[in-house]
């Protein structure tokens, strides 16, 4: 219970150390640190923790791979090539809310660290135009981007789910989540773009939309190629970037590349991926913290487990910026339970990783929404109050689907 109200404390601290000028990675090594002091971690374990950032090469490649796709949006910026794929993707979509909704959500295909750094200057572009706020801009580039990781079936926290819970089927698990991400984005919708101002998008014949379909496909394909790369030939996203921005090069004009391509690596971006994953393995190791959650689930109690996965799930969201730890505590236990059927158990399946999501989602040191806010600008406390309506709306639709699955179906 102790090392849970350090956590919490940790966490609380974020925006005032912020509110200091220091930078977000110096504030989650600073806290990370105090973490493990006050929750009784060995020294040499706090230690370990951050040197892991460096010597494990999971770690560490995803260090890279954020770093390289920050350089990569910055050059794709500074030849033109991204304001030529937003002026085609105007051509194409006949809406300025779709488009700013679309990008994102392409771009998460990648399923790689740091790809919200690459929609985020299109969506602050298009969303200044649009009349957004900061925080509308950097949220709507967040919401958005995640609408495959729970659909698909290679994202990698649907993989160890189903590792997890290996008899259960992440077709069916990708089919109720569906629902949630409709959901989701309508939510997001409503509450972030409904009121935004209207665009005119200027309207094209169709052999300009087929020119503007091809100059889309054209500028994308820095993008493209690095799912190519992994997809085909499984290679690592770190590698595969740098053939992305070898792609970049031939596309550009070539003035002073070298200049702006080193000139493109962000010492803060750098800075606040290793905080964030040092953050992230000193919660893990709080092995108290873990225990004392597993042994809330003592109730064969339907609304007692509705309760505590919600509670488990988001708050060990919060903490990590990460759903496969809370992941890892809480599917094996909804696989357990003694009361439900087959099909109870498969909803139950689905409502864990929601929430596990929802968790993760409005993390204080969510990776995709810190770097969103950097390229943007926008303040740890701006995001949050703009998010207020989300933050009511996905857990009223995770309940209404909980209930609302387990009518239909079972």
């Amino acid at each position: 219970m102790t090392q849970l109200i350090v956590v919490l404390l940790a966490m609380a601290c974020i925006p005032i150390l912020l509110r200091f000028k220091l930078s977000v990675g110096l504030t989650l090594i600073i806290l990370g640190t105090a973490i493990g002091i006050a929750g009784r971690i060995p020294v040499s374990m706090i230690w370990g923790s951050f040197a892991d950032v460096f010597r494990k090469w999971q770690i560490f490649s995803s260090v890279l791979i954020v770093i390289e796709i920050g350089m990569l949006g910055a050059l794709m910026k500074q030849y033109g090539i991204l304001k030529r794929m937003e002026n085609a993707l105007r051509k194409l979509v006949p809406s300025d809310r779709a488009i700013i909704m679309l990008l994102p959500a392409m771009i998460g295909a990648l399923q790689a660290p740091g790809g919200a750094a690459l929609s985020a200057p299109f969506v602050d572009t298009l969303g200044t135009e649009m009349g957004l706020t900061r925080a509308q801009r950097s949220n709507v580039n967040v919401v958005c981007r995640h609408i495959l990781l729970l659909l698909v079936p290679y994202s990698a926290n649907l993989v160890i789910a189903h590792n997890l819970a290996p008899k259960m089927s992440i077709l069916h698990l990708a089919l109720m989540n569906l629902g949630f991400v409709i959901l989701m984005q309508v939510a997001g919708y409503l509450f972030i773009l409904r009121k935004s101002k209207h665009i005119e998008i200027e309207k094209v014949n169709g052999k300009e939309w087929l020119k503007a379909l091809w100059e889309f496909m054209y500028t994308f394909f820095p993008v493209y190629l690095i799912v190519a790369l992994k997809t085909i030939f499984n290679m690592n996203y770190a590698i595969a970037i740098l053939f992305s921005m070898v792609a970049v090069f031939f596309m550009s004009d070539k003035k002073d590349f070298i200049k702006n391509f080193i000139q493109s690596i962000n010492k803060q971006v750098a800075l606040m991926i290793i905080g964030v994953f040092f953050f992230q393995n000193i919660v893990g190791n709080l092995s108290n913290m873990m225990e004392f959650f597993k042994n809330l689930f003592t109730s064969q109690s339907q609304w007692m487990f509705l309760g505590l996965i919600a509670l488990v799930g988001t708050v060990f969201g919060l903490a990590t910026g990460l759903m496969y730890l809370s992941m890892g505590v809480l599917i094996p236990i909804a696989m357990s339970l003694p009361w439900a059927s087959e099909t109870a158990k498969e909803i139950a399946f689905f409502y864990t990783v929601c929430w596990c999501f929802v968790g993760y989602l409005f993390s204080p040191i969510h990776l995709c929404q810190l770097l969103s806010d950097q390229v943007i600008g926008c303040t740890v406390k701006e995001r949050y109050q703009n998010y207020i309506p989300m933050l009511i709306a996905l857990p009223v639709i995770l309940i209404f689907l909980y209930f609302a699955y387990n009518l239909v179906l079972a």
